[in-house]
């Protein structure tokens, strides 16, 4: 036997042993969010209808978060053809949104079980049914998807959890388009006590100052929906990148009460004309005179670029965007700020 023969076996036994600690110890560390959905970073790019098309979507995944198709209500054509864009632009994990109404799921689970994006993101409004969550979400779970589940109420979170979701997003009501009563703030921590599954903040969030508070709440997680409102890859109108970085403090406005489904927005004409339509009426009257008003003025402000009778739905943490930025540098600059805040926490005072 040569010299240093056993020396040399017994110096590769210790190196495998070594990387084999070091790997579980990395896989116990590892963000549940990121080892849930496949991806490097806990970053979520909200689903926002016209605006989360593949360009912006297949960014947030490349640069290691979650992009996520705002496809909830468009035609099953275009919903194919998004996924396939998006497939063209990344080989990293993406989700496609649905909303939890009925009418609005034979069609999407159709696409599901044909096409395999590889995350479900399930939006909510109110009042989740336990009996079809489970039904739709198994069947999700069998075409390999994983289910992440935004919800606005605790209880909402719950049964989507007791259905089986694998990620829980609790949004609170400073994010842009559809809002609800309770602050992030009261949301998260609630949330993180009564569930086992991650949970993710949503609303209010922008920069990594948003993100450390999440954290500080017990959030594995961060979605962030208006930051990515200006960002190069976002596909709009210029007229919606300049609206969002002019936007100052009380600069939107919640319209829409008459219909249950109220929504954020930049106070422009068209905010106006809706608040007016509820303070002049009574909640029905509102609610018919409303829709026509309304209507397609998403589509206007984002595609034709009218600032007057268009839908611009940021939240309130608008004005922190303040130039247009690549997704990356969105992301990562919101992660390395956090960093750099909690590194600083130990040292407060009380």
């Amino acid at each position: 036997m040569k010299p240093g023969f056993m020396d040399a076996i017994l110096n590769a036994a210790k190196a495998r042993e070594t990387k084999v600690r070091e790997t579980e110890v990395k896989e116990v560390m590892m963000n549940r969010v990121c080892k849930v959905l496949g991806i490097e970073k806990p970053v979520i790019q909200g689903p926002m209808a016209w605006i989360s098309t593949a360009p912006l979507v297949a960014a947030v995944s490349n640069a290691g978060g979650l992009g996520v198709l705002g496809v909830g209500f468009a035609p099953e054509e275009f919903i194919r053809e998004q996924i396939e864009a998006t497939r063209n632009m990344t080989d990293r994990p993406f989700a496609m949104n649905v909303i939890m109404i009925p009418d609005n799921l034979e069609h999407v689970t159709k696409i599901v079980k044909e096409m395999h994006p590889p995350v479900m993101y399930a939006d909510t409004i109110a009042g989740l049914d336990l009996g079809l969550c489970k039904k739709y979400f198994d069947i999700w779970h069998e075409a390999g998807c994983k289910i992440v589940v935004k919800a606005s109420f605790i209880d909402d979170a719950v049964i989507a959890e007791n259905a089986g979701a694998d990620v829980m997003i609790v949004k609170g009501w400073e994010g842009g388009g559809h809002v609800t009563f309770e602050a992030t703030t009261v949301l998260v921590p609630q949330a993180v006590d009564k569930m086992s599954v991650p949970v993710v903040a949503s609303g209010g969030l922008a920069d990594g100052r948003g993100i450390a508070a999440a954290i500080a709440m017990g959030a594995e997680g961060f979605e962030m929906g208006t930051a990515f409102m200006a960002a190069e890859e976002t596909k709009v109108h210029p007229n919606v990148k300049t609206a969002v970085i002019k936007a100052g403090d009380m600069d939107t406005a919640i319209t829409g009460y008459a219909t249950d489904e109220p929504c954020r927005q930049i106070k422009n004409k068209l905010a106006g004309e809706l608040i007016a339509i509820e303070a002049e009426h009574t909640k029905a009257e509102a609610a018919e005179l409303l829709r026509p008003v309304a209507e397609s003025s998403l589509k206007k402000a984002m595609m034709e670029g009218d600032m007057e009778d268009g839908a611009v739905m940021a939240g309130q943490i608008v004005p922190l965007v303040k130039e247009i930025r690549p997704v990356r540098v969105i992301i990562d600059s919101a992660i390395a700020q956090a960093k750099e805040i909690l590194a600083k926490m130990p040292s407060f005072e009380f």
